[in-house]
């Protein structure tokens, strides 16, 4: 008896043990990072490829490896953009001096990476920049090769997997689409289809767990995403290219599928503060909520009682020094939150503002405020707003005090802030007026219902848009779909660009606006006449255009742009960030180009002031 136990507990030690000996499967994360390991050193050989090429290959050979390179590092952006960040801007970001307003800390910095590289290539190759050329590669390539040994420790997990795929989804409907990264090789297109099929790959680890979790919406899935590179291929004129179409009958499937499978899986948001984004990544980029109005908020909290003492404080003039002005002087809402002048007349009534007064329909989806963007939040706004000279000539303490001394608000500020300091008032009737404010939220346009199915544009706006998206190039700084320099795929940081706006609007002797914008923020040449790019929705409303007020129309601004922005009118300064001389866009083009502009003005909710209501439409 005791010889058979023995016997039968070798044979079970052996059975474990060999069953250790058996190579388990990888688990979806690790077959990914697997895959992206295996992708990532294609990509090294494509670079070794472009090296050799620069001593022994011609420009053709050139053009077409540098192709081939870039299609190889599509095949893994998604997942070079989410874990890799910091790479992702070396080997793929600006070909000018930049900033990150995500990394204010490192300042300017110099380009590098294949937009760089595509700019010495594109559209012809001087011989003489051989020697440039050769350290831009050596550059990517080392790169490169630190990337693949910092992802060698690095661990995938599925939910950030799954964001990293939504983010790139995103990525491709509001920047690749537009040609955002190929703006001189123009080849954007072939590129998108690299980037689907890269997801595709990562997907396909997946799917028994996504037909576990939705059935035949896996199938749907894979044959959209077929279906979607199939479309590409046979669509290759970038200027021709139905980017609606394209939008609505894959792209926005794709995501709102993702989107599905990552709700009921219970991923959530990456918190991390480096992957702080406004949109909460569980739709496509036009479903209704999909911004987080409160993101900005330091205690991520407001209330009804705030907003009402918020929407109050705002009509009233007592917060001015002359009890004569309020916010809703330069904002009116009649006026889409605008005054319609060149620039806002200053609190003495005689002199202007420097600068004209922006929208503030969506501005709570905004990190950057004023033209400027020196201003990262929207209490901090109205606190400079309240101590400015010229605009309040008060402060928003003493405001605080004067408003508080009355029973009407002391009641309502009771109501909104129970258990506030009194030292607090100033920075709380702030906090009122920005709650307010970020209730001032418009996306609802016709060209927001286009996009969630309900066709309701015409053939000049869907042309228009496809125009906007591009031939004209808007959507590479106006991106969707807030239209505006609010970054893709995570929306959180605002952009400004240099276009050389004039100082009048003339035919002749043109001189360049003297104001410097954000370069008297930050000291930093690259930012030196550059302002924030502004949000085109509601965009007819909103004229004069530009900081400075210098265009009265769609028209003069469009033609402005069409011949070059600054370039074009021999002013601009040596940093103007316009990728382009001359757009050569013909009169009907645009006319659908403002047709499509006119497509984003919203169907606004009903409008509480005072207690008046009025419905209107902008």
């Amino acid at each position: 008896m005791p010889g058979k136990f023995i016997i039968i507990s070798i044979f079970i030690f052996t059975v474990f043990a060999f069953s250790f000996l058996i190579k388990q499967p990888p688990s979806p994360a690790e077959a990914v990072k697997l895959f992206y390991l295996q992708q990532t050193k294609q990509f090294e050989n494509e670079v070794v490829q472009l090296q050799q090429l620069v001593t022994t290959g011609n420009q053709k050979q050139l053009q077409q490896q540098f192709i081939k390179t870039r299609l190889a590092y599509k095949q893994v952006e998604a997942i070079t953009e989410y874990y890799f960040n910091f790479f992702a801007v070396k080997l793929n970001g600006p070909p000018i001096p930049f900033f990150e307003e995500d990394e204010p800390d490192i300042g300017q910095q110099q380009p590098a990476g294949m937009q760089l590289i595509e700019g010495m290539l594109f559209p012809v190759f001087d011989k003489k920049s051989t020697t440039t050329l050769n350290d831009a590669i050596a550059i990517l390539l080392m790169d490169t090769k630190t990337m693949q040994l910092t992802n060698e420790s690095n661990a995938f997990n599925d939910e950030f997997i799954f964001d990293a795929i939504t983010e790139e989804l995103y990525r491709i409907t509001a920047m690749g689409l537009a040609g955002f990264d190929s703006q001189v090789a123009a080849n954007s297109l072939p590129e998108c289809r690299s980037a689907i099929q890269g997801l595709q790959k990562i997907l396909l680890f997946y799917q028994a767990d996504i037909k576990a979790v939705l059935g035949n919406k896996n199938d749907t899935l894979q044959t959209l995403i077929t279906t979607a590179q199939k479309y590409i291929a046979q669509n290759t004129d970038f200027n021709a290219f139905n980017r609606m179409q394209f939008i609505t009958l894959y792209l926005n499937p794709i995501t709102a599928i993702v989107g599905k499978y990552k709700a009921i899986k219970g991923f959530g948001e990456n918190k991390s503060p480096m992957f702080y984004s406004t949109i909460k990544k569980n739709n496509t980029l036009f479903a209704p909520g999909i911004f987080d109005v409160n993101k900005y908020l330091d205690d991520n909290t407001t209330s009804a009682e705030k907003i009402i003492l918020g929407n109050k404080l705002f009509f009233d003039t007592q917060l001015s020094v002359d009890n004569k002005r309020s916010c809703a002087t330069c904002h009116n809402p009649a006026k889409a939150f605008t005054d319609g002048l060149v620039a806002s007349v200053a609190i003495d009534g005689h002199t202007s503002l420097p600068r004209n007064a922006p929208t503030l329909w969506n501005t709570a989806l905004q990190r950057n405020l004023f033209l400027d963007n020196r201003s990262f939040s929207l209490e901090d706004q109205v606190m400079q707003v309240l101590n400015n000279a010229k605009e309040m000539h008060g402060s928003a303490q003493k405001a605080a005090e004067k408003i508080l001394l009355q029973k009407e608000y002391a009641t309502l500020y009771a109501k909104a802030y129970p258990v506030a300091n009194k030292s607090d008032a100033a920075q709380n009737i702030c906090n009122a007026i920005a709650c307010y404010e970020r209730t001032l939220i418009a996306l609802n346009s016709k060209f927001d219902k286009h996009m969630r199915g309900q066709a309701s544009l015409n053939k000049d706006e869907i042309n228009g848009f496809n125009l906007f998206m591009g031939k004209a190039k808007c959507g590479t700084c106006h991106f969707m779909p807030l239209f505006s320099g609010a970054k893709p795929p995570r929306y959180y940081y605002t952009e400004t660009e240099v276009i050389g706006v004039p100082d009048k609007n003339v035919t002749v002797n043109n001189k360049l606006d003297e104001d410097e914008g954000r370069f008297a923020v930050t000291g930093l040449p690259v930012h030196k006449y550059a302002f924030k790019t502004s949000s085109l929705r509601n965009i007819t409303l909103t004229a004069p255009y530009m900081h400075n007020g210098v265009f009265k129309t769609l028209n003069q601004v469009i033609n402005f742009y069409n011949n070059g922005g600054g370039k074009g009118l021999k002013i601009a300064p040596e940093n103007q960030t316009l990728p382009f001389d001359k757009l050569n866009l013909t009169a009907t083009e645009k006319q659908h180009i403002i047709s499509f502009l006119k497509a984003l003005t919203d169907t606004l909710p009903i409008l509480k002031i005072h207690g008046n209501s009025t419905s209107r439409t902008l």
